[in-house]
This record gives C-alpha cells, sequence and structure tokens, in this order.
C-alpha cells in the first residue's frame, strides 16, 4: 500500500517565513527591485586572467580545507583596504571572510541575539537584515532619520526611554553610508555624535559599511569603526557590489574576543577558494581603476533615474538624489499603499520595493524603493514612465 507524502508543516521552526512571504518569483520587465550592479560592469575577462594565476601560484593547495577564517592573504588584502580607505586598524586575525554581506550580518545577529531583545535599527532600514533579526525573535525599535541619516538626538531619547523601561538595546545596525533604502551619507561630525551616545549609553554599534566603494559624488567620511576608541564597533563589507553578488565574498571585522566567538558558530563555512583567490588577483592589480568605472556608471544611471522621476512625477513625489548606492528612496502621496499596488504592477511588468519591506514597524505604505544599478538608461526611463502611468491610474499619484 503506497503512503502519502510525508508533510513537514508542523516540524518547519517557528522562526522561519512562511514560503508566501517572499520575494515574488520570476523577473519583470522593468526590475526595480533588488540592487544589482551593471551586468556590463563584470570584469570576466579580468577575473578568468587573474584566476589562472592565482591557480598557477597556488592550486595546489584546494586539495585542504580553507583556514576557517578565509584566505590569509585576502584577509591581509582588507585590512591594507580598510586602513587606506575607511581610516580602520585591524589585523587580519580580526577578519572574517563570508559568502557576501548578507552571512556577516546572519552571524552578529546569530551571535548577539536572545528572542525578545531589543535591536535598534534606523527609521527605514535593509529588509534583508530586518529579517534575519525577527526570525531570531528580536523587537525592532526604528529611530528618526534625515538626509544624514540617524539622529543622534532621537537615538539619545529612544535608549533613555527604553531604560526607563527597564529595558536595553542589544545592539544598534546603522548603515552610515548610503543608507539603504534611503542613500543618506552620515558626515563625519554626525557618526561622532551618534557613537557617543551610543557609547553614553553602553550600548555596541553594528555598522553594514558595503556600500562604501560606490561613492561618486561628496566627501567620504572615515567608517564610525575607526572612530571607536572602545572598540564597540562591529563592522561587515562585501565585495558584491563591485565585482559581483554571485561571487559571493564579504567580511566581518571585530575585536579579537568577538572574532573568537564567531568562530565557535562559523564552523568553517568560508566563501569558494576559487571566488576569493580570482577577486584577490585581480583587485591588487584594479582595484581603483574599475572601482573608479563602476562610479561613473552608476553616477550616470542615477541622474538618468531622477530626471526620469523629476519628469514623470515631478512634485507630487519627493526623491532622494544620493551621492553614491545603487537605489533612489521615494516618497508618495499620503494614502498610498505602494505595497498593496505591487501585484498589479507585476502584470504591468513592473517591480519595486515596497516601502513596508524597510519599515521596523512595517508601516511606511507610501513609500518605494527603486534601484538602477543593472538597469540600461533606456530600461530606467521606459521602467519609470510606466510605473508614473501605473500609479496615476491607481491613483497613488495625484
Amino acid at each position: 500500500m503506497a503512503r502519502g507524502v510525508f508533510d513537514f508543516s508542523d516540524r518547519i521552526a517557528k522562526g522561519i517565513p512562511s514560503p508566501s512571504g517572499g520575494r515574488p518569483g520570476g523577473r519583470v520587465r522593468h526590475d526595480f527591485t533588488t540592487a544589482f550592479p551593471d551586468p556590463d560592469s563584470f570584469p570576466a575577462d579580468g577575473l578568468l586572467e587573474a584566476l589562472g594565476r592565482a591557480l598557477k601560484d597556488e592550486g595546489r593547495d584546494l586539495v585542504y580545507y580553507p583556514h576557517p577564517q578565509g584566505h590569509p592573504a585576502m584577509r591581509e588584502f582588507i585590512a591594507g583596504k580598510l586602513e587606506r580607505e575607511r581610516g580602520m586598524k585591524v589585523t587580519p586575525d580580526q577578519i572574517i571572510l563570508t559568502t557576501g554581506s548578507g552571512q556577516a550580518v546572519a552571524r552578529y545577529v546569530e551571535l548577539l541575539t536572545d528572542p525578545g531583545d531589543v535591536i535598534i535599527t534606523e527609521k527605514f532600514s535593509y529588509s534583508g537584515t530586518m529579517g534575519i533579526m525577527r526570525r531570531h525573535g528580536a523587537r525592532l525599535v526604528g529611530v528618526d532619520m534625515d538626509a544624514e541619516g540617524l539622529l543622534p538626538d532621537a537615538l539619545d531619547d529612544t535608549l533613555k526611554g527604553l531604560e526607563t523601561r527597564g529595558e536595553r538595546a542589544k545592539f544598534i545596525y546603522v548603515i552610515p553610508t548610503f543608507q539603504n533604502p534611503t542613500g543618506a551619507d552620515m558626515g563625519l561630525e554626525r557618526r561622532r555624535q551618534v557613537l557617543a551616545v551610543a557609547q553614553r549609553h553602553g550600548v555596541p554599534i553594528f555598522e553594514d559599511d558595503c556600500y562604501a566603494d560606490l561613492r561618486f559624488g561628496g566627501e567620504p567620511s572615515p567608517s564610525i569603526q575607526s572612530l571607536d576608541e572602545e572598540g564597540s564597533t562591529l563592522y561587515c563589507g562585501s565585495f558584491s557590489k563591485i565585482v559581483a553578488p554571485g561571487m559571493r565574498l564579504g567580511f566581518m571585522a571585530a575585536p579579537p574576543s568577538v572574532i573568537e566567538s564567531v568562530k565557535a558558530i562559523h564552523l568553517g563555512a568560508t566563501p569558494s577558494q576559487f571566488a576569493a583567490l580570482a577577486t584577490l588577483y585581480y583587485l591588487r592589480d584594479h582595484l581603483d581603476e574599475h572601482v573608479q568605472e563602476l562610479r561613473d556608471i552608476f553616477r550616470a544611471k542615477k541622474d538618468t533615474a531622477v530626471a526620469a522621476v523629476g519628469e514623470r512625477m515631478g512634485s507630487r513625489v519627493e526623491c532622494s538624489d544620493p551621492d553614491g548606492g545603487l537605489y533612489l528612496w521615494l516618497r508618495l502621496p499620503e494614502g498610498a499603499d505602494t505595497a498593496a499596488a505591487l501585484p498589479k504592477a507585476r502584470e504591468r511588468q513592473i517591480s519595486y520595493g515596497p516601502g513596508t519591506n524597510f519599515s521596523p514597524g512595517q508601516d511606511a505604505y507610501n513609500y518605494l524603493r527603486l534601484c538602477y544599478g543593472h538597469l540600461t538608461h533606456e530600461t530606467i526611463r521606459e521602467g519609470i514612465a510606466s510605473l508614473a502611468e501605473f500609479f496615476e491610474e491607481e491613483g497613488l499619484l495625484k
């Protein structure tokens, strides 16, 4: 007698998202959803040549398991890059390679979060990180922000309010450089102020800096971690945006005690040695010129996207005009619901990130994020025109 298919539904862990809550399947023509870089910028020939040299030099070592923190020379390269570009003084032993910054985020959250813990984020924050936090049972509290990011006074008031109720934030998650989704860029004095507030309350900062390479305007500021003399700032970065997400290469940098704790849960799950070797050998020779090429590409696409929003939506929306990154943040008139409109937009071959995805309280109904990095100029213009027409038909633009 044949048996039915085993039902796992009552065995799935409670923190796992519902399958229906995932990203809608299939790509659409005007896909503004994900912050992919430009496909034409992918240095395929350079990486192939670099990997060839790497395999000639180090190929025999691939028969062994890699170092549990990742390729030593790659970690040395990252430590040098962080010192030159972000003002940080960390050793290779304070760095762990990860499969993109997403794994770095997941490791920090797993390390620091118990069910019921309060985590501070910006008023709008990256949806992927907040999803990880919620799966670990965290309670997210968003703090007001402006064009420079997190507001120090609002952060101070929030932390005081928690303390008054006998609670304490576990850590503060912040994206100070080209914040996702708003594009806010935190200046040096603001970074100092945010750090001072956090340290006054004894709360560590988790600094996600994965967009720092994508600056095409404005003056860069050093990382918050570089300003921290107490060692209370954890840091992560990524090569996904300057090489390719498919390479799956990011990193985390932290004090030695934290790195040792991370290693206890990391279990040697390092990125592919092929990816690390190809990226290392390529960027050692081509980092500056490649990043400058990307900046030129993304600056031009950002200008196209901002101009198209202005032409098609005008003063009916508020639109960011960032100095870096891969996305615009739009505010539609009150009463608009971009999340409710998304399924019908996809039927029109248009997709975007609704504001609810980026809100700790899962509100922000009249906001949306538009990613332009992987689209052509023509597709950006066509897509924003189609989006404006759709919003008008649905009554979201008045």
